[in-house]
């Protein structure tokens, strides 16, 4: 049974000072935007040390319909971290606008983003064993440590779950996984989930699939594990360069839209320094390798080591299977026709798979793109509102 408890302080350190600064800056930004906030740590059964960012309340005593609330996890997408649900300020953001509607605001951050890569006596973030998961791994032990803490933290039986591509992706694997964790969650909505991705239309994922087991074979040969998240001091300079000098603002915005799928002009000029200052967060290689193999197989699979090591690790040559039925609980997707990413005809093959599909909500945006559901300039009212209502179908 995968449990979660607190780390005695004396049971971590951190592995870099700049990670502490990292926490600062992100409980900082939360504070500087005029709400309370916490920070935990959990560790998982396989002795990972994940931080999650707590928002218990909002800036007010808004509560728009009166009743429980209740507490809402929020999980990140690829290399991303709990600074997705923030970094678009106190009007926009979905963290803050939960918080001031009366809800208990959990984030979470995945084993191996720049939050959770902590030292522990079992785990140390130096070694290449640290970073031997794949997607299983964080579904199977990071949400339901995370899950268990928060309901003992909070005393509740149940919690809401609010997922942005990576973060769908672990919820279907933990219910597959564990699928007694349907008791205690009360809703779940997917925002660009990522389940099927045969439709993915993205050049560099038909690179990455096209040279995935060489790739794969080369960066275990020569001990590339992870990519690293991006210094602060870099981010630090990346708005300037992006923001200040014209010429090399255009450069950077192409580049932008090209790799991180983010259109500056699709930014609400007032938080683009805070998303500057905020790129990814790191992952895994092993990580980023099985979204690949989805991509690639077009099947909703655990990780394929290879027909030998199949053998031995699942009896099958083969990889397993995920079983979505296993997902009984309401689940609402909200998607685009315009994500290249989270394609319409995979997110309909979810759609027809999940027992139970309360709402499936299409954002009514042209051009709204895969990272746009939670860095777009009318998030507000394009996903955050609609997500809200559909919430406020199960307060108590």
């Amino acid at each position: 049974m995968v449990t979660a408890k607190a780390i005695p302080r004396h049971f971590w350190t951190w592995n870099t000072i700049s990670q502490t600064t990292t926490l600062t800056l992100q409980s900082g930004m939360i504070v500087y935007n005029g709400y309370p906030t916490q920070t935990h740590t959990v560790v998982t059964e396989d002795g990972y040390a994940l931080t999650v960012h707590r928002i218990p309340r909002g800036r007010g005593k808004r509560n728009s319909t009166g009743c429980d609330k209740g507490v809402v996890l929020l999980v990140h997408g690829i290399s991303g971290s709990s600074a997705s649900w923030v970094y678009t300020g106190k009007d926009n953001a979905l963290a803050y606008m939960l918080a001031d509607d009366g809800y208990d605001v959990w984030i979470a951050n995945a084993r191996g983003n720049e939050y959770s890569t902590m030292y522990t006596r079992q785990r140390d973030p130096r070694t290449r064993e640290f970073w031997d998961f794949s997607l299983t791994e964080s579904g199977v032990y990071d949400l339901p440590a995370v899950i268990d803490y928060i309901l003992e933290k909070t005393g509740k039986e149940k919690i809401i779950y609010v997922g942005h591509s990576m973060g769908t992706t672990l919820f279907y694997i933990m219910m597959s996984q564990l699928p007694e964790y349907n008791e205690k969650i009360t809703v779940m909505i997917s925002l660009a989930p990522i389940v099927y991705t045969s439709h993915t239309k993205s050049g560099v994922g038909n690179v990455l699939a096209f040279l995935q087991e060489p790739l794969s074979k080369f960066l275990n040969l020569i001990g590339f594990t992870h990519i690293m998240p991006v210094p602060h001091f870099l981010s630090e300079i990346r708005p300037m360069l992006c923001i200040d000098t014209p010429l090399i603002s255009n450069i950077c915005q192409k580049f932008l839209i090209l790799v991180e799928g983010v259109d500056l002009q699709r930014l609400n000029p007032t938080f683009i320094p805070a998303y500057l200052n905020n790129p990814y967060a790191g992952a895994p290689i092993k990580q980023m390798m099985h979204l690949v193999q989805l991509f690639k197989s077009g099947r909703f699979c655990q990780y394929n080591y290879g027909k030998s090591e199949n053998l031995k690790r699942y009896n099958r040559t083969q990889p397993p299977s995920y079983n979505i039925s296993e997902t009984k609980v309401p689940v609402a997707i909200l998607y685009s026709d315009s994500d290249t990413t989270a394609n319409v005809i995979d997110v309909m093959k979810l759609y027809n798979e999940l027992p139970n599909v309360i709402k499936l909500h299409k954002v009514p945006c042209k051009d709204f793109n895969h990272i746009a559901f939670v860095t777009h300039k009318d998030i507000a009212t394009l996903v955050n509102k609609p997500v809200i209502d559909i919430l406020h179908l199960y307060c108590t």
